[in-house]
Parts: structure tokens; sequence; C-alpha cells
């Protein structure tokens, strides 16, 4: 069988490739057996010499899977010439010369030897699926290739089922080799079906039975998630013959248990597999000979604005559906359902977006940073980390206090040491705050907990019973002890809680309690956002939690805290002392009528507490003030006939004086509150004193010392033909006097300001209008004839002369002005 594989047909040209150049891409398609042929197709290669092989996988069961195999052709056991090494675990000797890795071991790596002077190969195997890691790895080797191997290229083969090569053809100037793949005929049957994401593991449930009964060979199910792979379990479980062996894979699950799962199934017996897309590529399960796909994948992705991760279910890619059904031509002719359309397969995304794209770069940024690299541009990426990822992990990594506060990456002297830690930036960060606060053991505890995922069948989601349920199981010691050997010396001989030292590593995290929500509790967090706890939790009356693993779905309003860890006030004040922000806090009580001082102790968006303050600075209430009276209107303000009439003035300078001058509109006023008003706000602490607050100084405070003068040439009073000085309204349009007709008498021009015509409104001797004008001598000659035939038999006291141009102007009644004769 081995001797038949399809990949063979292109090895010499690939052998051929990298003897002449460093660099080769391999478009293989599923069951062609690259994984299994090509590392060893190198072995008595003259340029390899004493040196290594490293392959890359992207999953820890898919790499061990590899060595096993590769290791199984060589009739020999694992850790001589083919080992492996992955989280936690490995084999390799110094005879080894293929060494297959994964998760993030590679990295590793390179920065603890950026020449690789022992390696001559790294191979990139299943690159389709964009593994956070490998996109990392490789755009630090070809910067390694660059400074440390000129002389003796490090050589790059990238490996693939289905690949979008354009980038990488431009980046390692090669054309991709393509290998036709063996693939048994696979015989597809779509239902032609839209269902619900509800309606799935009922009707997978259906088929799955339908299946045992016309298909033979074992049955491997895609479900989007672990949430409909227990619901279908569900189902079938006690209906199924038992003759057939009913199993879960997904990627919570321990290795090992991962493992019995792929294993060849006892005689006689059939297995059906619900998965999720861990099944895809890499792994070959024995036996498969039908395939159910639900047509859906669910992956997380990061919200940077928020700073946390979601669920997504999305519909899967074509190359994503293309392996899928591939698995059920492996060894034999298969039968792949579908419930989709032939059509609709054609139009589905190409390929899936790379985990570079979706996911929390935190761990990525402390990898680059300590690689050296300053800003991102200084990598060839196969895809760029986004911006909004690469600035939230940034600001991450510089709360963390791992990265200096600075425009380009820069370690601090705590980020050097962390980054020597092969853990993520916070679990590297508890366990330093577990040496800095002498809390070193259950700071362990916790950082092995988060690094193996807390069990998700747990009913609450306190940390501390999280730990004692891991610690009974198989791999708890070997967790421990793996990361025991990255434990820091203790610094401090005072023991400082857990919840501090967990506070250190999650300051983002923060949650503290809001109210009562239906049967959950509703938590906010330091980032603004809101997150749900079961009121029947036992951490759900603690004021506050920490947030340790939260999440949820992208069609929610508010994540689930999954594992949290209660911490007091006082706690957080002492371990987060350098991120507090205290905020002295002044506003205007409407309730009470008066200003209301607090300082505010705030940790990003979350208020932590708030003390009342007795003594209220000057400058708090001017800002508070402002900030009312800009919420409420200016019509809070006490704006009496002078000044209001002062206002108007200043605003008919700004038209036609100088435009220079404010034009005091309330868009002009608010905006300039602590300006003109606040200077006069001193001891203002009342409502009713900012309701009678004078403002007609603070108005002229609007204008500097030579626009007052400028101002004072509006005259407020102007003088008319009786002699009486007549108050000018600058109020409307235009400059406007109200005067008894009378006293206009003689006069035929009509007054002006600052060249402009003042309006008269002439009034009878009751003070009601009688006429407008702009134009006496019209007035006089074509309207007043009228107002006098009508007026003079209504108030014949008042003189109504028939020539209003010879009469003498005057305010007095007739017979006042024959007394004064």
């Amino acid at each position: 069988m081995t001797l038949a594989l399809p990949i063979y047909s292109i090895l010499p040209a690939l052998q051929s490739q990298l003897a002449q150049q460093h660099e080769a891409i391999l478009e293989a398609a599923p069951g062609a057996g690259k994984t299994t042929a090509v590392p060893l197709a190198f072995l008595d290669a003259a340029w390899l010499g004493q040196r290594k092989i490293i392959m890359l996988e992207p999953r820890r069961l898919a790499a061990k899977s590899a060595a096993k195999r590769l290791a199984d052709q060589l009739g020999e056991p694992l850790g001589q010439r083919v080992g492996y090494q992955i989280r936690q675990e490995g084999r390799q000797s110094h005879s080894t010369q293929i060494l297959v890795v994964t998760e993030g071991i590679l990295t590793r790596m390179l920065q603890e030897d950026p020449s690789l002077d022992d390696v001559a190969l790294i191979i990139f195997d299943e690159f389709h699926e964009r593994n956070l890691h490998s996109d990392l790895a490789f755009a630090l080797s070809l910067q390694a290739r660059e400074l440390f191997r000129e002389e003796d290229p490090l050589k790059l083969l990238v490996m693939s089922a289905t690949l979008d090569s354009e980038r990488l053809t431009q980046l390692l100037h090669c054309d991709p080799l393509v290998c036709e793949g063996r693939q048994f005929p696979i015989e597809f049957r779509y239902n032609n079906l839209v269902l619900k994401q509800t309606d799935i593991p009922q009707q997978v449930a259906k088929q799955i039975r339908a299946a045992l009964q016309t298909d033979s060979g074992s049955i491997l199910v895609f479900l989007p998630g672990q949430r409909e792979i227990h619901k279908v379990r569900d189902m079938l479980d006690g209906t199924l013959m038992e003759s057939v062996q009913l199993l879960t894979l997904y990627g919570d699950m321990t290795l090992s248990e991962q493992e019995q799962v792929i294993a060849p199934a006892p005689e006689g017996q059939r297995k059906v597999v619900l998965a999720t897309n861990i099944a895809q590529t890499s792994l070959t399960i024995d036996g498969i000979q039908v395939v159910i796909d639900s047509g859906l994948s669910r992956e997380a992705r990061f919200d940077a604005k928020t700073a946390t991760t979601r669920l997504h279910t999305r519909r899967a890619s074509q190359a994503e559906t293309t392996q899928r059904a591939g698995r059920a031509g492996r060894l034999q002719a298969g039968v792949c359902y579908r419930w989709w359309s032939q059509e609709q397969q054609y139009r589905l995304s190409a390929h899936n977006a790379p985990q570079i794209e979706l996911e929390d770069l935190s761990q990525l940024l402390m990898d680059v940073a300590s690689w050296g690299v300053q800003t991102r541009e200084e990598l060839d990426w196969i895809s760029p980390p986004p911006d909004a990822h690469w600035q939230q992990a940034k600001d991450l990594l510089t709360q963390l206090e791992i990265l200096a506060p600075a425009e380009h990456l820069a370690l601090t002297a705590l980020g050097e040491s962390l980054a020597q830690i092969p853990l993520p930036p916070r679990l590297a960060r508890l366990l330093m705050a577990g040496s800095q606060l002498g809390n070193n053991q259950a700071a362990l505890a916790a950082a092995a907990l988060l690094y193996e995922g807390s069990p998700k069948s747990l009913s609450e989601s306190d940390l501390t019973g999280a730990i004692a349920w891991a610690a009974k199981g198989r791999t708890w010691e070997r967790t421990l002890a793996g990361l025991a050997k990255h434990l820091p010396p203790t610094q401090t001989s005072a023991s400082n809680s857990l919840a501090q030292c967990l506070a250190m590593a999650f300051p983002d995290r923060i949650a503290m309690r809001q109210r009562q929500q239906g049967n959950e509790t509703v938590f906010k967090l330091s980032n603004g956002r809101q997150a749900l706890l079961p009121n029947h939790d036992t951490n759900a009356p603690h004021e506050f939690l920490i947030a340790l693993e939260l999440g949820g779905h992208a069609d929610r309003d508010a994540d689930y805290l999954y594992l949290t860890h209660p911490i007091s006030l006082a706690e957080i004040e002492q371990a987060l002392a350098n991120q507090l922000n205290l905020i002295e806090r002044c506003e205007w009580d409407k309730s009470n009528g008066g200003l209301m001082g607090a300082m505010e102790t705030w940790l990003g968006k979350l208020l932590l507490k708030q003390e009342p303050i007795a003594e209220l600075p000057d400058d708090a209430v001017t800002m508070a003030t402002c900030a009312y009276i800009r919420k409420q209107g200016l019509q809070v303000l006490n704006w009496d006939d002078q000044s209001l009439a002062l206002r108007a003035r200043i605003a008919f300078a700004h038209k036609h004086l100088d435009p220079t001058l404010p034009d005091a509109s309330d868009h002009c006023l608010l905006e300039t509150l602590e300006d003109w008003l606040g200077p006069f706000l001193t001891g203002v602490k009342r409502i009713q004193q900012l309701e009678k607050l004078p403002l007609q100084e603070p108005l002229m405070a609007l204008l500097d010392w030579p626009q007052q003068q400028l101002l004072n040439r509006l005259p407020i009073r102007i003088p008319v033909a009786s002699g009486s000085q007549i108050k000018v309204d600058y109020q409307g349009d235009q400059a406007v006097i109200r005067v008894k007709l009378q006293e206009m008498f003689g006069e035929i021009q009509s007054p002006t300001i600052a060249g402009q015509t003042v309006k008269i409104e002439l009034l009878s001797p009751a003070q009601r209008p009688l006429a407008v004008t702009m134009d006496l001598a019209f007035f006089w000659r074509e309207a007043y004839p009228d107002v006098r035939k009508e007026m003079r038999g209504r108030y014949p006291k008042h003189p109504w002369p028939e020539d209003p141009l010879t009469a003498v102007a005057t305010a007095k009644t007739n017979r006042a002005l024959r007394d004064s004769e």
C-alpha cells in the first residue's frame, strides 16, 4: 500500500528542488501521503548532514500521530530517528533527525536559537489551517534565514491540501508543486435542505440511524461544536446496537482521550464519531466510510473592542467541506451526506479566515517583542495582523507591565523575564505575581487549571472548586510539574491572597456586581462589558469577582462568566494600585438643589467606589456647574432685561462693527462657559444661587478691553426730537426704538447706529404701536394724515397738528404745553 501513495510521483521533483534551492511549496490533495512520506524522503539528502528536519503540525494529536507513523515506517520506536515534542510531552534523542512539533514549540526554538544551526529544513504541514503559531513561526523563519543563515540558508517547505498559495509564492519565490491525492470514489448525497441550527442535532441523529442501516463502515459526523455533539450523543445513547461504538472528538478532550477515538475499532464493531472540525485534516480515523456533514463550523472570534472571545457559528468553506468529505474516501469508496444543495456548494467561500485575523494576539505580540521586532511591518506576514487586534494586544501587555508604554514594541525588565517562561502572557504574569506576593503554590495551581482549560461540566464557576476537581485527574500532577519548572523563586516572605495574584494577571477582567436580572446576576467588567452568572452560583453574591474565563455567542448582548474567583475591594486596591484612576467628581444634584462632590476610584470603565468630599475646590465647582448648564440649557441662568439687552448689543456689534467679537449665540456662550462665567461661580453651591447670579458683568467678560471700548460705540439710549433719551432695543435683526409719536414732530431723518438705519415704532399716548417706519419723511407725508384722523378723537388731550414737521416735538399733553407757556 505504501508504494502506491500518490506522493511518490512528485518526490523526485521535490527532492531536486530542495537540493538546488531553499524553498518549496507542495500542494497535495488529501490522501496523497505527504505527511507520511515527505520527511523520510530527505533523510539521505546530502544537504541534511547531521542536522534535523523540523515538521510543524497544527495540533498535538496530529503531531504525535504523524511521528508515530513515520517511526513505524522506519521500524523504530519513537525517540530514535523520529521524535516529537508537544506541550509537556515529547520523545527525542541525540539520534533524532525528524522532530515533529506543535503548539508554539517551533517559535520557542527560534527564540532560544534564532540561527537554528542544527536544523536544515522546516516543514510546515497542513498549512491551510493557518494556525496562529504556524503563521508566526513562518514569519520568524523568514527573518531568521535573512539575518542568521545567509551563507547556509535554512530550507523551508510549506505543505497543504487546499492552499491559497499566491502570497506564499511571493514570499518564497517559487511555484507550487502539485500532487493529486489517492482518493477513492465518494458518493455525495445532497439533501437540499435549509435547516435552522436548532434542527441540526435531531436531523443528524436521524441520518446516523439511517446510515447505519444502509451503509457499511464507521461514520464520522461533523458538527459545529460541543453543544451539538452532546445533544446528538444524548439522542443516540442507548438506542444503537451493541456493535456500534458512540464516540466524541473535540479539542477540549485530553490527548489520551483523543488517541482512544482515532484508534482502530475492536474487530466486529463500527464507530460513530461525533466530531468538530478537529477531524477535518491531519487525523486519520481508521474504518471511516461515511461522513455526515452539518456544513457548519464554530470558531472563536476575538472582539478587540471588549477583549472578549466569542463563539461564532458560520457556514463551512469549500475547502473545509472538501477535506471533510475526503475522510470517507481515504481507504476505500465512501459516502458523504450534505444537508445543502450541490448548487449551494459552489457558493460557499473558498477558504475560511486565518486565525491571525480572528484571535487574541497577546501571545503573538509578546513573542514578536521578545524576538526584537519593534513594528508589525518588520516581518513578512502571510496575512498581516489586524490593526485593532494588534493595538488591543499591545494595550493589554502594557497593562500587564510586559511592554513599555511606547509607540514601538519594547519589553520591560519584567517582560524580558516573563518572555523566558513558555506560557501565555497572563499565566506567565500569574506565576510571577505568585513569586512577588509570596503565594507561589496557589498561583501555580491556578495557572495549571487555566493552562489545561477549566472543565465545562462543572455547575459552579468558582476557581477553587475547579482546581479541586482537576486535581483528581490523571494529568494534573504532570501539568503541575511541567509548570513548576518555570516558577520564579519567591521574592517575599509575606503571603498575599490568590485573588491579588490573579488580579495582576487579569486587571482587565475585574467584574463588579450590578443587579439581579431574572435567574441571572449581572456583572460589569472593567472594560465596560456586561457578563452574567446564574443566581445559584456560589460566587454570584460577591460584590467583586475576577472573570478568569468568559465568553459567549455573537448573537447575545452579554457574555457569560465560566470561571471566577472572588476578590475584595481592598485586594483590588492593593494589587492594582498603579492602575487605579482617582477622579475628583463634582456635579449638580437636582433632587436636593445643590452640588455633590465625591472622590471616585476607577479601574478602566469600572467605578469601584465613591467617597464624599466636604470642601469642593473652586475648579471642580466651575467644571460641574458648566456641565450642568450645558445639559440643562442657558435658560437656567438669570436672564433679566439688562442681561438680555447686553447680550443683544454684543451680538449686534459682532454683526455690524467687528466680526471678531463673539456672536453671543447659544452655541458661543455654551462653548465658552468656563471663560466668561467660570470666574463668577465661586461660592455658588445651590441651584437658587445660580438662578439669581447677575449676568451683566460675566457677559462683559466675553470681551477684552478694546472690544469693550468698541461695544461702547453702540448707545444704550439715543436722543429724539423732543429731547428724550430713548432706549435702543438690539434684540431683533435691526436696532429698534419705541417712542411716542408726538416726540418725533419735526424730525424727517431716521437715526442710524453703526451705519444701520434704526427702526422706529411710533406709539400712541397709551404706548400702543401706531406705525413702524424707517423713513420718517414718508410717514409724515403719506401715513400721518390717516393716523391723525383716527387718533385725535381718541386722544384729544394730546397734540395732533395738521403739519407735524412744523410742530414742536413733545412728550406733554396739550394742557401741559399751555401751562409751560
